[in-house]
């Protein structure tokens, strides 16, 4: 390889609609960031991108707008999306580089082809010279180190941001599965909208968040659990502090819960007309990955609905950037999965 060539680097993205994870070749994953934009209402002018326009969500005065330009895992504002990417990037550079040669992007498994040419045009408007696209739950599936490529099953759900992808994964492709768009953000909205129906109070987003990680669970503890939220009496304009439990918090995202556990049940009965493919999953489980596998007591949950194991993977808000990660680095191992264009502005030797 040339030196011209090094000083083009290659990057993997798990573009999702919570969190934007990097994963930089011969680094590894180097950034992880919530996927929002903070610009000026009047010039569009950006000014401030992922952790820092976090702090600001929620936060802001009439001229300061925050946007999140992913919905449901898919682009919904283009020129944030591309404003999101380059900033994000621009984080990670650590030396001196001419540009982007080869980019791969995890994408859910039920978008379509104008979603998928989005995400591709947005890459290629940021520079990539090789854009390659790859479906979550498989990328998810190499992040955790499944032989995804063996004639065995393997049942993968992947519970992001803003869907659930489920699969069965066999001989390197799909055998079954569904592309949800219920997942993290669905879970988040549940609290909200409790808080405001049950008590009439107002909660951020934030707090939602704090109050997922310290007691939400999709199944019953063997001690449950209370914590203070401060929120806002829409009546009264006033903030209030109040105790909030875990039960209370599982039974208001019951909801969301329950269609993700559907959507499972409904991926297993497909393969009937394949038992071969249930036996591998009977014998070896499901995986789960994603941020919302770490919701407290959601293995227990799936285990109790399909009285199947169920694994937690190890880091599962890293799966899928990892995996994308190990695709970079290996392109030709991994080409019969991808979505591949080239656009070649400049030829790169090497």
């Amino acid at each position: 390889m040339s030196f011209f060539s090094n000083l083009f680097r290659d990057i993997a993205i798990d573009l999702g609609t919570a969190n934007t994870l990097i994963y930089i070749r011969n680094e590894g994953v180097v950034l992880n960031e919530p996927s929002i934009v903070a610009r000026e209402r009047n010039s569009g002018k950006v000014v401030a991108i992922g952790n820092e326009a976090l702090l600001m969500h929620e936060r802001t005065h009439p001229g300061i707008i925050t946007i999140r330009p992913l919905a449901n895992g898919v682009i919904a504002d283009y020129e944030a999306t591309e404003e999101l990417i380059k900033g994000l990037i621009k984080k990670t550079r650590s030396r001196f580089s001419l540009g982007i040669r080869r980019m791969v992007i995890g994408i859910p498994s039920g978008i379509t082809e104008v979603e998928k040419r989005a995400v591709h045009d947005a890459a290629e408007h940021i520079g990539a010279k090789e854009i390659y696209l790859v479906s979550e739950p498989i990328a998810a599936a190499i992040g955790i180190g499944l032989e995804f490529n063996e004639a065995r099953g393997n049942m993968i759900v992947d519970i992001g941001g803003g869907t659930t992808d489920i699969a069965v994964i066999s001989l390197g492709g799909i055998a079954s599965g569904e592309s949800l768009r219920v997942a993290g953000t669905d879970i988040t909205n549940s609290i909200i909208r409790h808080f405001r129906k049950t008590y009439n109070m107002s909660i951020g987003e934030r707090t939602v968040e704090e109050i997922k990680m310290q007691i939400g669970s999709a199944y019953k503890l063997d001690t449950e659990m209370t914590m203070t939220v401060k929120a806002v009496n829409i009546k009264s304009g006033l903030p209030e502090a109040m105790k909030v439990d875990s039960v209370t918090i599982r039974e208001a995202i019951a909801t969301p819960i329950g269609q993700i556990i559907t959507s499972i049940k409904k991926t297993l009965e497909m393969l009937v007309v394949k038992p071969e493919l249930s036996v591998d999953i009977l014998d070896r489980g499901i995986f789960l990955a994603g941020g919302g596998a770490l919701i407290k007591g959601i293995d227990k949950k799936i285990y109790e609905e399909t009285k199947l194991a169920v694994h937690i993977t190890d880091d599962p808000l890293t799966a899928v950037a990892r995996g994308t990660g190990e695709i970079l680095e290996n392109i030709e191992k991994y080409r019969p999965v991808l979505h591949s264009s080239k656009r070649y502005a400049l030829r790169i030797p090497g």
